[in-house]
Formats: C-alpha cells, structure tokens, sequence
C-alpha cells in the first residue's frame, strides 16, 4: 500500500515508511500515517532520541536561585 505525504507530495511505500525529514515542522504530523508507521517499527528507541530541545541539543535543568 503506497502511503502520500501530505507536506511534500511524495509517495512513500507502506512497508518502507520513515519519514524524510522527522526534524522539520509539520503542521500534518499528527495525523501522519508515516510518522506513526515508522514510531511503531523503531518502538521507544525514537521517542528517547527525539528528547532533546529545539536546537538539537539535550535540554539541561534550570538552576534557580543561589547554591
């Protein structure tokens, strides 16, 4: 079954979904059957990966107030 990517067009076998580019906004993402086909294949692997802030980087806890 061929699967469409509503952002850029593109058809995306179903048995081969991944999605492109997973670090760009898309505003079609939570209803994207490509996106959720290649999160249940990878399992939590993805979402401890993608647990980083917007720049890339791993998100360090605030400090607040004097030590």
């Amino acid at each position: 079954m061929e699967l469409l990517c509503e952002k850029y067009k593109e058809k995306v076998d179903s048995r081969k979904a991944a999605c492109r580019r997973p670090r760009e906004y898309c505003k079609f993402r939570n209803a994207c059957l490509i996106h959720f086909l290649a999160g249940e294949k990878a399992g939590d692997e993805i979402k401890g990966a993608e647990d980083k802030d917007g720049e890339g980087k791993w998100a360090m806890p605030a400090v607040v107030g004097e030590l």
